[in-house]
């Protein structure tokens, strides 16, 4: 890269560097964020006058800066990582950017190892759905996990997650949040986090797990293809670090549980938050074919059991649409 280009490069001021400058309690000058980037005041300028592309709105005022309209409680690895038990072996990484904590993490996974984004470019839920953020309003983040024996050990993986971290969202005061098959949770039948793992290794083992994980503290604003809710309003009591902490902890104790028993010990407490349990509902294919049935739980292995007019049927995969459906009359 020629110098000329470098040097530009290294003067422009980025938006999410800006924006951590700024609090919601008082007016931060231009000047002086651009004296501590070593920028130019221009630069400031035109980074923050991207803040909307975030979510953030800003409040200017000529001769006094920039002010947050909304706190933002910045993630920090100091203070997750003095927020886990003693004896934890989970270790994090914060980074202001990415194109997706998963993509990242796969390409080098590390047993315990968190990574935790403000923001992701590329982030994406099953089947490919772009995950949409607010920033300082979610979570993103991923944790790798070594499986020692292989991929058929993993059976209910996600489901078990899902469990999870249902769980430890009701411990941090969030009660109403429910679990849709495969991977989806949900306030209110709206969509509030989302399950992603991904797998490489030997089918023998050992197998690499990626876990990506985001929830929504405050509903995006972003227009979507399915409604979206917020955990915050919903009696969220911890802050964004201490949530992911709880998360994290909850995840170390779990998965190790997993990693001993198997799916065995969450079908239950999956069950306790399914969001359509007795409920009719349909399951749409890729290719538009449709299923219906009543939602009757889960099997030993975590395929979903659906009670229908020709008996029961055990659906194995994933890769579909589950939907609640109103009862014919």
């Amino acid at each position: 890269m020629p110098a000329r280009i470098a040097a530009k490069i290294a003067a422009m001021a980025d938006t999410l560097t800006c924006l951590q400058f700024l609090s919601a309690e008082h007016f931060t000058s231009g000047a002086d964020i651009a004296a501590s980037l070593g920028v130019s005041r221009a630069s400031v300028s035109t980074a923050l006058a991207s803040a909307e592309d975030y979510g953030v709105t800003l409040t200017r005022r000529t001769g006094a800066g920039y002010r947050l309209s909304t706190p933002i409680e910045w993630l920090s690895r100091d203070r997750v990582l003095a927020a886990l038990p003693a004896g934890s072996h989970i270790d994090i990484d914060v980074v202001a950017r990415t194109d997706s904590t998963n993509r990242r993490l796969l390409a080098a996974p590390v047993h315990g190892k968190a990574l935790v984004a403000e923001w992701q470019d590329g982030g994406r839920g099953r089947l490919g759905r772009r995950w949409l953020a607010q920033l300082g309003g979610s979570l993103m983040f991923s944790l790798g996990w070594r499986f020692e024996g292989g991929t058929a050990g993993l059976s209910g993986l996600s489901l078990a997650v899902g469990a999870i971290v249902a769980g430890a969202l009701a411990d941090a005061g969030v009660a109403a949040v429910r679990l849709k098959w495969p991977n989806d949770l949900l306030l209110d039948g709206a969509k509030v986090g989302g399950i992603l793992i991904e797998i490489s290794g030997d089918a023998m083992g050992p197998t690499d797990a990626v876990i990506g994980i985001g929830l929504n503290l405050i509903a995006p604003a972003a227009v979507t293809d399915q409604a979206c809710a917020g955990l915050a309003g919903h009696g969220l009591v911890p802050g964004r670090n201490a949530l992911l902490a709880q998360l994290l902890t909850a995840l170390e104790s779990g998965l190790a549980e997993f990693t001993e028993h198997g799916f065995a010990p969450f079908k239950q407490r999956w069950e306790s938050f399914s969001a359509w349990q007795g409920q009719q509902v349909e399951l749409v294919a890729p290719d538009g074919s449709r299923r219906a049935g009543v939602l009757a739980g889960l099997a030993d292995d975590g395929s979903l059991r659906l009670t229908t007019d020709a008996g029961e049927l055990v659906v194995h995969t994933g890769d579909l649409s589950l939907r609640r459906t109103e009862p014919a009359r």
